[in-house]
């Protein structure tokens, strides 16, 4: 079990190593680090430095700042604009430092403080709540367990209700910012009825408040929360993915240029993409033409190609699309592709997994992709990434679907040397052994095969006790 302790514990070791043992400051702080580790105390909320003199002076500016912002927002003593902004100014650039710093914060009141700005922002400059936002970020960047209910009738209304682009986009960088690594804050925020005003914003003419959009509706579907067993990451996805799917897939065709926003949008076909039937749906939509046009536009570009790779592979779950893409021509463009950026190991992790599950008992898309001169960039993806485990299993897997029903395909990739680096693989990677062996298999190649289980050739026996009366 995980031992916490707070602030002032910390700080009364460090004073007492000073008074007590006549240490030094930073060699007290050092020994009371070294003796709570040993007692396995997490000391990730703590600020080590807290007693040297400079963080002392910043520990009691964030304080004299929260103090102020009390007065005005329990006492109601007025307090003009500039003074509120410069003080929240203040609490943001403490919680900008660490971890420690907002959870300080945080024990302060620095979150009910500040949602009292938000709150009651008719009766504030807008500055004055926008500054209250870009702190109420920072301060729950990675401490999402600050949200509490009132929260959340407070903020998801807001979003509905304003019209300036700015505090839109503050507002869903703070719901993503409660989403991540929470389930429960997922949960509610989705409970709440958010996706109806993310479906409004979808339609912006403003591609940054789209990209905010895109990342609060990908925050919704994550499933990692260590202390839920169990979450409803795929439930959103599914009520997400049929409200949204469609749009999300108009905007990429009519988005060309802007890579960042391409980026963001297959970011999130990609993880909406959980049923086979939502595949259709983003075919129907336009989908694989866009998909054809744009790997052509960003060809030399290795980030943005991955997410290409990582759509087409999702794609590829239904296999009537799977079917589709090749028929669209996409098997040579994305050879090409991966030809153009094989030198980025995660670029060509990705690109082979595409292959392999595109040629997955499919004679039609692996001849394809064979006519297209996939032995040969697969041949030296392997080659220029020999120590990557990815790039070696995933390489594995694209060769046994090729060849696997196709077997006239086997000459020509041992032709070009996969043999020998399949070979070398054995003995390197061998918790991939399966994979390695599978392709050699396929290839015709002699490979010693492990039987996983074999039975001694006796009778199986039950024993059952009878009952004595």
């Amino acid at each position: 079990m995980v031992l916490v302790i707070n602030q002032q514990t910390f700080d009364d070791a460090v004073k007492e190593n000073i008074s007590e043992f006549g240490m030094e400051i930073q060699e007290a702080i050092n020994d009371a680090v070294k003796q709570f580790e040993a007692q396995g105390v997490d000391l990730s909320n703590i600020i080590k430095n807290n007693l040297l003199s400079p963080q002392v002076e910043s520990t009691h500016d964030l304080k004299k700042a929260l103090s102020v912002l009390r007065e005005h927002t329990q006492q109601k003593i007025v307090i003009s604009s500039s003074v509120l902004q410069e003080q929240l100014s203040v609490i943001k650039n403490e919680c900008d430092k660490s971890i420690p710093h907002r959870v300080i914060a945080g024990k302060e009141g620095a979150y009910s403080i500040l949602l009292q700005l938000i709150t009651d922002k008719n009766g504030q400059e807008i500055a004055v709540v926008k500054n209250s936002l870009g702190a109420l970020l920072s301060l729950m960047t990675k401490q999402p367990d600050l949200l509490e209910d009132t929260g959340i009738r407070t903020i998801i209304p807001l979003l509905g209700e304003e019209d300036d682009i700015e505090m839109q986009k503050l507002i869903l960088k703070w719901i993503k910012e409660c989403c991540i690594m929470h389930e429960m804050n997922r949960q509610k925020i989705f409970q709440a009825g958010i996706l109806s005003h993310l479906k409004t914003s979808l339609e912006s003419d403003d591609s940054s408040l789209i990209r905010d959009v895109l990342g609060v509706l990908r925050a919704l579907v994550l499933d990692d929360d260590v202390r839920v067993e169990f979450g409803k990451a795929h439930d959103h996805a599914r009520v997400i993915a049929s409200d949204t799917l469609s749009s999300i897939t108009g905007l990429l065709t009519k988005t060309e240029t802007d890579e960042p926003l391409v980026g963001d949008l297959l970011s999130t076909i990609s993880a909406l993409l959980v049923r086979t039937e939502f595949c259709k749906i983003v075919e129907e939509a336009g989908g694989l033409e866009a998909i054809k046009h744009a790997m052509v536009v960003f060809q030399d570009q290795d980030k943005i190609m991955r997410q290409y790779f990582k759509v087409l592979k999702a794609l590829a779950g239904n296999d009537e699309v799977k079917i589709r893409i090749i028929q669209n021509g996409l098997a040579p463009l994305l050879i090409a592709s991966l030809d153009s950026n094989k030198n980025s190991n995660l670029t060509a992790t990705v690109g082979l997994g595409c292959i392999a599950a595109l040629t997955l008992r499919s004679t039609e898309n692996s001849k394809a992709f064979f006519d297209s001169g996939a032995p040969e960039v697969i041949y030296d993806c392997m080659t220029i990434h020999p120590d990557d485990a990815s790039v070696q299993k995933n390489a594995s897997w694209a060769i046994r679907n090729m060849v696997s029903r196709s077997r006239y395909q086997s000459q020509k990739f041992l032709d070009v040397g996969v043999e020998m680096i399949l070979q070398r693989n054995l003995k390197r990677f061998p918790n991939h052994e399966f994979d390695t062996k599978s392709a050699l298999r396929d290839l015709g190649c002699d490979v010693n095969l492990k039987e996983e289980w074999t039975g001694s050739g006796g009778l199986l026996t039950t024993q059952s006790k009878k009952n004595v009366s």
